[in-house]
């Protein structure tokens, strides 16, 4: 392990995407207990190609340390105080994360915020693990389902209702306020106020922008760096970016996984790859070479592997796993 490849680019810097879920796949694969000799001394081939993944590597390993103790590493003296002398249960870990991000501690980490979907769900009121999904009823009977890797802020006061998406996606049937308080949904890119309706709301991840897909009812999406809002209907998905809102008509797709399915109609291999990967922990892949194959069909999304081996059974594809993380679909043969 080089120790100057490091110091080649800026702490600060964001890690890209591509270089962080390799990060991601490995650290899960050491934290498995599966992990062989051979995958360790690869490993430490891959953290050695790059000064790049050797930064990704020490970020994604250190954090979860170094939150979960280590308080002699703590360069600001407030936060070092407040985790030696806090006592709290591991329910109240959110409150103490708080209070270290106050004391400028993630900020000496170098590991931004928006680069770790861990930190955000720990900071959140409510949050998904990869793969998983639920539901939950708000304290005014709106229901809230989310998806994988997901993490929202609900702020319920004396005068307004809102739901902070971070990151992932929700679906939300709204409830009917006694108090007659409006509700608002939120993101980076925009604020929703449902009109008495069912809507579905993603960002972060690979999507660009907000993406709002109405079922029932009406949606009013005001841009936060735009002017004016617009009314999305029923049946219409809106990309919500910058100071434009685009619209298509709504798919099927859009929100069949609160029923646990992904719905294929002509899709892209590589489009549903890349579906199924937000649900799966580490890297599924699809060789660009197989991307271009149409799947048509429904697929139950708490059984990967099952959905992994029809396509492999109904398509010239094989699965070829680099570790039990690293997977990706190869022309047949390849493998």
């Amino acid at each position: 392990m080089p120790a100057s490849s490091t110091s080649a680019m800026p702490a600060t810097e964001p890690v890209s995407p591509a270089v962080r879920q390799q990060a991601i796949a490995w650290y899960s694969l050491t934290q498995s207990g599966d992990i062989s000799a051979e995958q360790l001394r690869e490993l430490e081939r891959w953290r050695q190609a790059d000064s790049e993944h050797e930064r990704a590597w020490q970020r994604m390993a250190g954090l979860p340390a170094l939150l979960h103790g280590s308080a002699d590493m703590l360069r600001n003296p407030v936060a070092r105080s407040a985790l030696q002398h806090a006592r709290y249960v591991s329910g109240d870990r959110r409150t103490l994360l708080k209070m270290l991000m106050g004391a400028s501690l993630l900020g000496a980490l170098g590991w931004q915020t928006r680069d770790s979907q861990w930190l955000q769900g720990e900071l959140a009121d409510l949050s998904t693990a990869t793969g998983e999904r639920r539901r939950q009823v708000l304290a005014d009977g709106t229901q809230l389902w989310l998806n994988t890797a997901t993490a929202v802020d609900i702020d319920f006061n004396a005068s307004a209702r809102r739901i902070l998406l971070r990151h992932g996606e929700i679906n939300v049937v709204t409830g009917h306020d006694p108090l007659g308080r409006p509700l608002q949904v939120q993101t980076t890119d925009a604020v929703m106020r449902p009109l008495g309706t069912r809507f579905t709301v993603r960002c972060g991840d690979d999507c660009q922008g907000t993406l709002l897909s109405v079922s029932s009812g009406r949606v009013a999406a005001l841009l936060r760096q735009g002017q004016g809002q617009q009314i999305i209907e029923s049946g219409q998905r809106a990309r919500l970016e910058g100071e434009g809102i685009h619209l298509s008509p709504l798919a099927a797709q859009d929100d069949a996984w609160v029923d646990g399915l992904v719905i294929a109609q002509a899709t892209r291999l590589g489009d549903l790859v890349s579906q199924l990967a937000r649900y799966r922990p580490g890297i599924l892949r699809c060789d660009p070479r197989v991307a271009g194959l149409r799947v048509t069909g429904s697929y139950p999304l708490d059984d990967n592997e099952r959905i992994l081996a029809l396509l492999e059974s109904s398509l010239p594809v094989s699965i070829q796993r680099r570790t039990r993380y690293w997977v990706t679909l190869v022309p047949k043969g390849d493998a």
